[in-house]
């Protein structure tokens, strides 16, 4: 069972991170940030923390974030999510709306099945200035249990309204790749909720008594035109099937 559940980690990870990060906007913004990734063991296996520089185009109805050797490429005018993985020169596909259940293999359907889901969302009220942006603090814990093992998440995600990203866009695209998503149908109500741009996050789960974290943040936005082949696939690249249980993050 412990191994069954860590398998699944990397799906949970896949989607906080397409949630958490730059959206859709109405003219091109490039939006770079730092990540930092604390060091945990689990079953044996040691990962040392982790930083990394993260860099966002945002366009109309294009998305493009490079993490790492990973690329998440959002394609809204083709209907089309594209993970593309730089070290070995290859590319997944997958259609939108994110259909996650589509794409799990029979054993993992039925983990999913077996999980009850639930998530709260508070504004705290609290506000501080990062980076010259007025920033307001929510708090988000969503409980995830399977045949009584649990995997509480819980967030601190501070957003802003003064980035000039469009907020309508950003959450009209997110909605409904979190619609295609039965772990998350609880999630979509609180997540309308929250008034802003995430500019810092940091984020924890726990796992079997192991804490996984990570904290993300925003350092600039610029506003300024994609260059040709910004939101494109890389040339050379091979087409591999989708695997969720790969971690691409």
């Amino acid at each position: 069972m412990k191994k069954k559940v860590a398998l699944l980690t990397p799906i949970i990870l896949i989607v906080f991170a397409l949630v958490f990060s730059p959206a859709i906007a109405k003219a091109d913004h490039v939006i770079k940030g730092k990540k930092h990734t604390d060091a945990f063991n689990m079953m044996g296996q040691s990962q040392p923390e982790k930083d990394e520089d993260t860099t966002t185009w945002l366009g109309k109805d294009k998305m493009k974030q490079d993490v790492g050797e990973i690329t998440n490429l959002i394609r809204i005018d083709k209907s089309k999510m594209y993970i593309i993985n730089h070290t070995d020169k290859t590319y997944s596909e997958m259609d939108l709306p994110f259909n996650l259940e589509q794409m799990l293999p029979p054993e993992a359907k039925q983990m999913l099945d077996a999980m009850d889901i639930s998530s709260s969302i508070t504004d705290t009220g609290e506000t501080k200035t990062i980076n010259n942006w007025n920033c307001k603090k929510y708090f988000v814990e969503i409980s995830v249990s399977m045949m009584g093992m649990g995997m509480p998440i819980k967030m601190d995600i501070w957003t802003s309204k003064d980035l000039g990203v469009d907020l309508n866009d950003y959450k009209e695209l997110y909605t409904k790749t979190l619609a295609a998503n039965p772990m998350f149908k609880d999630f979509i109500q609180d997540f309308e909720k929250m008034d802003g741009y995430p500019v810092l996050t940091e984020f924890s789960m726990d796992m079997m008594g192991t804490a996984q974290k990570y904290t993300e943040q925003v350092v600039s936005v610029e506003k300024m035109g994609a260059p040709a082949g910004t939101y494109d696939l890389p040339e050379g690249y091979t087409k591999t099937a989708y695997n969720p249980m790969e971690q691409r993050r």
